[in-house]
């Protein structure tokens, strides 16, 4: 089961290849309907939030170096879980595709295939960042079948996994604060 969410953003994008591994206390903040607002669009009366409220979003995503001269800065977001000697990247993603931000959390009970009332658009993420991430996954032929045999939910793991596999390598630095 997952929460799969595309919106598209109206901030300016930078052309960033930064991959920001996050908590996942972290990552579900990110992945809330308000906060996915605040990424998605730098209008707050729009947004019908407090002036307050929004910058102290805004603040917040600034120090995660998301945001930068008020554009998306980054290409990719990933959570980790915290185990007790070692760190493990958790099942999610929010990944910018041009002016798209597309958002999956396979932790969430929102939605399972069989009944899923965003299948289409979720096809539709996969193929775009597997596309983008030059990562193959198996094509998704018939609608019925898919969903009965969770596919989507299937395909999106791999799909995960197969970005952490060409994240890790790159990886350089994590600075913590304390």
């Amino acid at each position: 089961m997952c929460d799969y969410r595309i919106i598209t953003t109206d901030r300016p994008v930078k052309d960033s290849g930064k991959a920001i591994i996050v908590s996942r206390e972290t990552f579900n903040k990110l992945t809330s309907d308000i906060y996915l607002k605040v990424m998605a669009s730098d209008d707050k009366e729009k947004l019908g939030l407090s002036k307050s409220y929004y910058y102290y979003i805004l603040d917040s995503m600034k120090k995660l170096g998301l945001i930068e001269d008020n554009a998306l800065a980054f290409k990719l977001i990933m959570p980790f879980v915290k185990g007790e000697k070692e760190l493990k990247f958790d099942d999610g993603i929010i990944y910018l595709n041009g002016k798209q931000i597309i958002s999956i959390d396979m932790s969430s009970s929102k939605y399972a295939c069989p009944t899923c009332p965003v299948f289409a658009e979720c096809v539709y993420g996969i193929k775009r960042i597997a596309m983008s991430m030059k990562i193959k996954t198996q094509s998704i032929d018939s609608e019925i079948e898919a969903r009965n045999e969770r596919l989507p939910s299937k395909l999106w793991y791999s799909l995960i996994r197969g970005i952490v596999a060409k994240v890790l390598p790159k990886l350089d630095s994590i600075n913590v604060y304390y």
